[in-house]
């Protein structure tokens, strides 16, 4: 599922700055980073939410072109733009993790809140003792 386009970069960034960009690099560049953007995305999602997502949170467009234009820019990257993207993956990790949760997203079965995982553990069978 693609969570940005190349018009949706190019409101965000401006047209000359993506289109000077692409004129830097191979045909195709722009579709290549979004794509990697959207990959980058769905690995963080995947482990705990079905994908593609019913619905599209509104946080999570941002954070798909902040990644594609970091992607984009390369070595070029301004201190803005890193700045971004590390915030993108910061949010990333957060939902992988739990502590943002994304509304209207459906969990991968069994992953859900309420499943609770219990562990016990038995006594030690065997002990060290104090030989020389």
């Amino acid at each position: 599922m693609a969570y940005v386009t190349r018009n949706d970069l190019e409101l965000r960034f401006g047209a000359d700055e993506i289109a000077q960009r692409e004129a830097a690099l191979q045909p195709g560049a722009v579709d290549k980073a979004l794509a990697a953007a959207d990959a980058l995305i769905d690995g963080y999602l995947a482990g705990r939410y079905a994908l593609p997502l019913a619905v599209v949170p509104v946080t999570l467009p941002q954070f798909a072109e902040a990644i594609a234009r970091y992607n984009l820019l390369g070595e070029a990257a301004t201190e803005r733009a890193r700045t971004d993207y590390q915030d993108a993956l910061a949010w990333l990790r957060d939902v992988q993790s739990g502590r943002v949760q994304l509304q209207q997203a459906a969990p991968v079965p069994g992953n859900e809140p309420a499943t609770v995982v219990m562990v016990a553990s038995s006594p030690a069978v065997f002990k060290r003792t104090g030989r020389p």
